[in-house]
């Protein structure tokens, strides 16, 4: 098991990005990318970047199971690299960033342990052009 630790403003974090979530007019996501997961729910999963490379998240997802059981398939997502500093002062309303590590031991089958896994907490809005303004000027795409 992993601590919870603290994320500072000058660390980055990775949000996973599906292709279906990208704009094909200028290869940028859309607001939707980033809406809460559930979308009942209070918060957004991402990687810090302190535990995760681009190449671990995909390893990760390839190991993550969908509704029908199947493997995801990592390549269709990219990730959008955002300074959590920007996250935390310049969106609003306010988003907290906070570390949630993963672990389960045994490894559950579908659901595979991560170090890196962190949570964006706060309102977020869909089609909302000055939510993915702001997201499009604090971030870009992670190499």
């Amino acid at each position: 098991m992993w601590p919870k630790e603290n994320i500072t403003d000058l660390c980055k974090v990775n949000v996973r990005v599906a292709d279906t979530f990208i704009s094909p007019k200028d290869d940028l996501p859309r607001a939707a990318a980033f809406l809460n997961t559930p979308k009942e729910g209070t918060n957004l999963s991402c990687d810090w970047c302190k535990y995760a490379t681009v190449e671990i998240s995909k390893n990760i997802i390839s190991k993550q199971k969908k509704g029908n059981g199947d493997f995801k398939n990592p390549d269709i997502f990219r990730f959008w690299n955002m300074n959590v500093g920007r996250i935390r002062n310049e969106i609003t309303p306010n988003q907290k960033v906070l570390h949630e590590p993963l672990y389960s031991s045994p490894e559950p089958d579908g659901a595979p342990n991560n170090r890196s896994h962190s949570i964006i907490e706060g309102e977020k809005f869909d089609n909302n052009a000055e939510f993915r303004v702001l997201i499009l000027q604090i971030g870009e795409w992670a190499v």
